[in-house]
């Protein structure tokens, strides 16, 4: 099984903003907001292991047999480990509330104002998530304290470059749909950026455990 990224499922948590998409499914329309906001989900899905991904649940019960098959035991893990992986993907869920803002049918301004709300949900909540991983006691795993510091300077990164993007944004006296694309791209390459680059991966064993908690069934893929 593959292991996974943990700073690559910060990443998603933000990177997955579809600018002119519908339930998280690239709209129809042809505008520039909306092919950014293709390429963006792409770029994200590529860098995670389908972090927030509808695609987990709705396996074929065939396909999750196969997969489960391969999957290392999982590991034990202890309350400390428990409370932090369920703190870290409750923080991404909430994040993910943001992820997917409907424009379809708006108006250039209406589009302008969704991208705002977004971007500006986006930072509150990583503000939020930051604090809150803080706050807890870092897992009891390998490179534990790594993971935890990382993970919530991610949050905090994540959460400053989304905030000034919402104020960028906002500030904007768009002329056309690529005025707001551009913005947008801007925003997207500074939050890849800011995402640290680095972050020891998870034990098989221990991720097989994370994704059988209730908070993390459907965040981690």
């Amino acid at each position: 099984m593959k292991r996974s990224s943990w700073v690559g499922l910060i990443a998603a948590s933000s990177l997955l903003l579809a600018a002119c998409s519908s339930g998280g499914t690239p709209a129809a329309s042809t505008s520039a907001v909306s092919t950014t906001a293709v390429s963006t989900t792409a770029a994200a899905t590529s860098t995670a292991s389908s972090a927030a991904s509808s695609a987990t649940s709705s396996r074929s019960s065939s396909s999750s047999e196969a997969e489960s098959s391969t999957e290392a035991p999982a590991a034990e893990l202890d309350a400390a480990t428990e409370t932090w992986f369920t703190t870290f993907c409750s923080s991404l869920a909430e994040i993910g509330q943001y992820t997917s803002p409907d424009t379809a049918g708006q108006s250039l301004d209406q589009q302008q104002a969704t991208v705002v709300t977004a971007y500006t949900g986006i930072s509150d909540s990583a503000n939020k998530a930051a604090a809150a991983i803080q706050a807890t006691p870092p897992p009891t795993i390998t490179s534990g304290d790594e993971i935890a510091s990382a993970t919530a300077q991610g949050f905090q990164d994540l959460a400053d470059v989304y905030g000034k993007g919402a104020q960028t944004v906002a500030a904007l006296t768009p002329s056309s749909e690529n005025d707001l694309k551009t913005a947008v791209e801007s925003v997207e390459d500074e939050a890849r950026s800011a995402a640290p680059q680095s972050l020891a991966d998870l034990d098989p064993g221990v991720e097989t455990a994370v994704k059988q908690l209730p908070a993390c069934a459907e965040i981690v893929g």
